[in-house]
């Protein structure tokens, strides 16, 4: 099947390279000085060459009989020239002449019109004769043995995948310098439209692999998602959070989410006190509400940052105004950047699947959230139960009666954290894990 194709596909490109015999691969030798050696001389093949002031002589060696086929023709922009060959058998230094190809006694020659070049020519005698093994000489001459013309021999379509791309560049030079025609004339034949084809296609094939290797050096460069999800922020987690710093803290930029504490004036102390920390451990803080932000404003501030410090406050509330930001795709685009999520109470509830434990603890929906709509922002694949501690043991017994219910639950006290980095959840902090399903 293969076969078939590529047989399809060079008849294709080289129908009509020379009209006058269905396809010849086209040979420069105008360039070339001393006499020519043709190679295979059963294949079709065009020698465009040019006499200057003296005949020209193309030089063929066979070990076995061939079949010699022979067609002359001239370039319409070389006027009226003709002519003619003489075919030698050489033996032993003797020539012994078994042939006259005669173009300019009594022959017409014919106007012609090659449209797949798009070239005009004048077409010449035509000779074919099988040949006994041995070495030959062609001789190519006219009256004047001036003027450029082409040399068609073979019959047989061989082409070779080499020989196939050659033609793309030969093909211009020859309209450039034989025809003297503008190279843009190639855009306009068979060939020139193939070429502009592949082109394209070589073009659009580097555009894909430079969109594949950047989406891989992107993957490359994705830095895994790292959170801290703690109770009671820096009073109770400052060493875990040290920890985790990627450079020295007062390189460190901190963006303080102060949002959830807006509710109660009360919640302002634990924002001053984890600033104050913040501060004192040398990080540079600064806070933000995110309450009238959208996702532009909020995606170019915050990944000025390393650090995103969501303080407590009420759940309801902070949740709402992540939405209303789309807050969760924020923090997608800056995980990959390595920057990192630390969450104090309310601010680790929301990074979870569901936000109903809020209400266990007795956070009030002053938004008037559907209990439909709990959804957190689904950072991580579990619920987070903060400030653990025997009273809300019982809640979760009392909420979640079948402890196999429990497996989505993670409960950390005011001691504890829970370190996130890519899949892999590390508990911190001092104390026993408590397994829910264990209570």
């Amino acid at each position: 099947m293969k076969n078939k194709f590529y047989i399809f596909l060079s008849v294709l490109l080289f129908l009509g390279v020379a009209g006058f015999c269905f396809a010849h691969l086209p040979r420069i030798v105008y360039t070339q000085t001393g006499d020519v050696t043709i190679e295979g001389p059963e294949n079709s093949q065009a020698f465009y060459d040019e006499l200057t002031d003296a005949p020209k002589n193309y030089l063929i060696s066979s070990e076995k009989d061939f079949i010699l086929y022979l067609n002359l023709l001239v370039p319409a922009i070389n006027g009226d020239s003709r002519y003619s060959a003489n075919i030698f058998l050489v033996k032993d230094g003797v020539e012994e002449k078994v042939a006259f190809v005669d173009g300019q006694t009594d022959f017409t020659w014919q106007e012609y019109y090659e449209e797949f070049g798009r070239d005009y020519y004048y077409k010449g005698p035509e000779f074919e004769q099988k040949l006994s093994a041995g070495n030959y000489k062609i001789e190519i001459f006219s009256y004047a043995n001036k003027g450029k013309y082409v040399l068609a021999v073979g019959k047989n379509e061989v082409f070779p995948i080499l020989e196939t791309v050659k033609v793309f560049w030969t093909l211009p030079m020859l309209k450039m310098q034989f025809f003297k025609t503008s190279v843009v004339e190639f855009a306009f034949t068979i060939f020139g439209k193939i070429a502009i084809g592949v082109l394209g296609l070589i073009l659009l094939l580097i555009a894909f692999l430079i969109f594949i290797s950047s989406v891989i050096k992107s993957f490359k460069d994705r830095k895994p998602k790292m959170l801290l999800l703690t109770s009671s922020g820096m009073s109770g987690s400052r060493e875990y959070i040290m920890a985790i710093l990627p450079k020295p803290a007062e390189d460190i930029r901190v963006a303080h989410i102060i949002t959830a504490s807006k509710y109660k004036e009360d919640n302002r102390i634990g924002v001053e006190r984890n600033r104050q920390i913040m501060i004192e451990s040398g990080f540079n803080v600064e806070e933000i509400d995110i309450e009238g932000k959208n996702y532009e404003q909020l995606l170019k501030k915050l990944s000025e940052f390393d650090i995103i410090f969501v303080n407590g406050g009420n759940t309801f509330y902070l949740l709402k105004h992540m939405r209303a930001c789309n807050f969760k795709k924020i923090m997608k685009k800056l995980f990959r950047k390595g920057i990192i999520y630390i969450g104090e109470s309310a601010g680790s509830i929301v990074a979870g699947k569901n936000i109903e434990i809020a209400k266990w603890l007795g956070d009030e929906n002053i938004v008037h959230m559907s209990y439909l709509n709990f959804s957190g922002l689904n950072f991580v694949p579990f619920n987070i139960m903060v400030h653990f501690d025997l009273e809300r043991g019982e809640i979760i017994k009392k909420k979640i009666p079948n402890p196999k219910k429990r497996k989505n639950l993670k409960i950390i006290t005011d001691q504890q954290a829970i370190f996130v980095l890519g899949k892999e959840i590390t508990f911190v902090g001092s104390g026993e894990v408590v397994d829910p399903q264990s209570l």
